[in-house]
């Protein structure tokens, strides 16, 4: 008696399955049946077969991907591959260059299919056999019934199977199908290339195991667990923002989990939704040359950018050295004077020099003022002023000085801004100078109006965000800049003046943009060739109709509550003395949790009046202060928290309210600076 095969049987007809397996089991065969291609992979981890019949088309695995993991995998190789399809007549050829098995049979009535069966089974035991790759013996593997002719609906539908399965193949984006559990039924090329495994180590395995997806490993499980397996039918997107990295690839992708059925109507239809047949897609999309380009960009934006800034401050270096040179030749030449010809001078001479010497000095503690408008923590004393009423005067006391010819516009009257008068009107007086000095005495247009933008705007090259400003234009008619020289206007130092011993000459826009940037303004320029120039300054406008900000600001501050968040003790003493100093009710923690704990206690007890909190950037040793802020509005909503750091370049200083901040103070502060944070935070 011949020795028993072990068979395994796949198809999705359980009638043909059925009868297969009876057929099977009288020729003395150990028969298993599988009604997919994904459930004889989980039977081949315990069952291993001498010979496999298998149909083509089935649902999820199909018998062309078993086949192709069968010959790839070492263990089940020389397994002998019988195709039993309704499709061989009009397929074959495809069928044994594709799949490597060793024999089709077509399927037909009864008695067909028991003898093919036979015969395969007689094949197998031969002693002769051998599988055939070779074309010339596909007449010989090929069993097909008599009479039987070729459908032309099934090679219609063979044709654009095909045409799909090609499309599919040459995507770039890898997709690959998953079962309602989650468990890998295909995959495209590109998809394999990512993962960098063949088919037969990913199908029939779970998304989240196929290999390690990093941080995204528990949001993968979890959406298995939720979308396929409970059929929630959500989606999952990683981005560009917080991309995957797989395999020295970076990714982004789309989890999706699509059901057969439509939308549900009601409840009732609903509770039939177990029934319908949901599977998954996951979509990846290999970014890392785009992604890599974009490094490559941001360093070279920030190599750029240094180098760009190296350039300024050798410009402004070199410039401020040659004006504190030639003041302190001034004034060491004439006390030098004084001194070497001592009493043989008469008092009119000596003061005279001295005077000479008293006048330089000047000049340079104003210059000395003026590259202090560089910092970020420069001192401002704000007012609530009427932009109208600020131009006005800085036009009455500019013309008391200079003979010039100007024409002044208002277009919105009643127009507040929260400024340093004085500092404004200090950097209005320079872009007047500069546009007396480019004219021939043609008059310089003054207008004043108010610009409500809902978008961040680039104008002429310069950054402008979205707020509700006060706009002051000041136009004049002279030969104007040319383009490629636009951009180095704010330069310090960048000027055609000619230098002397008594100006501080070349940095009158650099003032002004620094002016501005400490009140948190704009200035454009637009300016072309024999056009004139235009400078626009976008100062925010004051939006609060209250009359709080015309108090004292010893009454606003008197009896503020405020938490201040600081781990340094030496700091949190001195800016303790300084706030109570201002009136302010102050209490001090040094970690997040110390701070959290008074919150939540002062949050039980009722709020009265506004309460503000200085955050330290560096409050638990680096940690994320972000985080902290976050933590403590989840607390208390009305929290004003302003940030504050000795690190001026930090993100959250560049944009404190993107990172849920209302303010941010700069460190050394001052009295003057720490009022204008509070402040400006409680009206904010």
């Amino acid at each position: 008696m011949d020795k028993k095969i072990n068979a395994l049987v796949v198809d999705n007809n359980p009638v043909l399955l059925k009868l297969i397996s009876t057929l099977l089991h009288r020729e003395n065969c150990v028969v298993k049946t599988a009604e997919n291609g994904l459930h004889a992979i989980e039977i081949l981890e315990e069952f291993h077969p001498d010979i496999v019949f298998t149909d083509l088309i089935m649902p999820q695995v199909s018998g062309e991907q078993l086949c192709k993991i069968l010959r790839r995998t070492k263990k089940y190789r020389d397994v002998y591959i019988v195709v039993l399809s309704a499709t061989v007549l009009e397929d074959s050829d495809r069928i044994f260059s594709e799949t490597d098995c060793d024999l089709c049979i077509a399927k037909g009535n009864l008695n067909e299919i028991r003898n093919h069966l036979q015969d395969a089974l007689r094949e197998y035991r031969s002693e002769n056999r051998k599988k055939s790759k070779n074309n010339e013996k596909i007449e010989r593997d090929a069993r097909i019934p008599k009479g039987l002719k070729p459908s032309e609906v099934t090679t219609e539908l063979l044709l654009e199977k095909r045409h799909l399965d090609k499309i599919l193949d040459n995507l770039v984006e890898g997709i690959i199908e998953l079962n309602v559990e989650g468990k890998v039924v295909s995959a495209n090329r590109a998809a394999l290339e990512i993962v960098d495994l063949g088919e037969e180590k990913i199908i029939g395995v779970v998304l989240s195991e196929i290999c390690s997806w990093g941080s995204f490993q528990a949001d993968i499980d979890d959406w298995i667990k939720k979308n396929l397996v409970a059929r929630r039918l959500e989606s999952l997107e990683i981005i560009e923002k917080n991309p995957l990295e797989l395999n020295d690839r970076i990714l982004t992708a789309s989890f999706v989990a699509i059901s057969d059925k439509p939308a549900w109507p009601d409840n009732k239809a609903r509770q039939q939704k177990i029934n319908e047949n949901v599977f998954g897609l996951c979509i990846l999309r290999d970014i890392t040359r785009q992604f890599q380009a974009e490094k490559e960009r941001r360093e070279l934006d920030n190599a750029v950018r240094l180098i760009t800034k190296m350039d300024a401050m050798s410009l402004m270096a070199g410039g401020v050295a040659h004006d504190f040179n030639n003041l302190l030749t001034v004034i060491c030449g004439n006390l030098d004077i004084v001194v070497a010809r001592g009493e043989t001078l008469d008092f009119s001479e000596r003061e005279k020099l001295i005077q000479y010497a008293q006048k330089a000095a000047l000049v340079a503690v104003d210059l000395t003022r003026q590259i202090s408008c560089f910092s970020n923590f420069g001192i401002v004393s704000r007012e609530k002023v009427l932009i109208r009423t600020l131009i006005e005067n800085t036009l009455q006391e500019f013309a008391k000085h200079t003979r010039i010819n100007y024409e002044f516009e208002v277009k919105h009257d009643h127009c507040f801004v929260y400024v340093d008068p004085e500092e404004i009107a200090g950097a209005i007086g320079k872009i007047l100078q500069n546009a007396l000095e480019a004219t021939d005495g043609s008059a310089i247009r003054i207008v004043v109006d108010h610009e409500i933008t809902d978008q961040r705007r680039l104008i002429q090259g310069q950054y402008v965000p979205a707020g509700r400003y006060a706009r002051i234009d000041i136009k004049d008619c002279g030969r104007g800049i040319d383009k490629e020289n636009l951009f180095r206007v704010f330069d310090p130092y960048y000027s055609t003046k000619e230098r002397s011993s008594l100006k501080g000459m070349g940095m009158g826009l650099t003032i002004v943009y620094a002016t501005l940037r400490n009140h948190g303004g704009y200035v454009v320029v637009h300016s072309a060739p024999s056009e004139g120039t235009m400078v626009s300054l976008y100062i925010p406008e004051l939006l609060q109709s209250t009359d709080r900000l015309d108090l004292p600001v010893e009454k606003i501050l008197n009896g503020l509550q405020l938490l201040m968040v600081e781990p340094d003790m030496q700091m949190a003493q001195i800016g303790k003395i300084m706030l109570e100093h201002l009136g302010v009710i102050v209490k001090t923690a040094g970690t997040r949790r110390e701070a959290l704990e008074y919150v939540r206690e002062e949050k039980k007890r009722g709020y009265a009046g506004h309460h503000v909190v200085l955050l330290d950037l560096s409050v638990e040793q680096g940690g994320a202060a972000e985080n902290t802020c976050r933590l403590l509005l989840e607390v208390e909503p009305n929290l004003k928290i302003i940030a504050t750091s000795g690190t001026i370049l930090d993100p959250v200083m560049e944009d404190c309210r993107k990172h849920g901040f209302m303010g941010a103070l700069p460190k050394p502060y001052n009295m003057d600076s720490l009022k204008h944070a509070i402040i400006s935070a409680i009206y904010s």
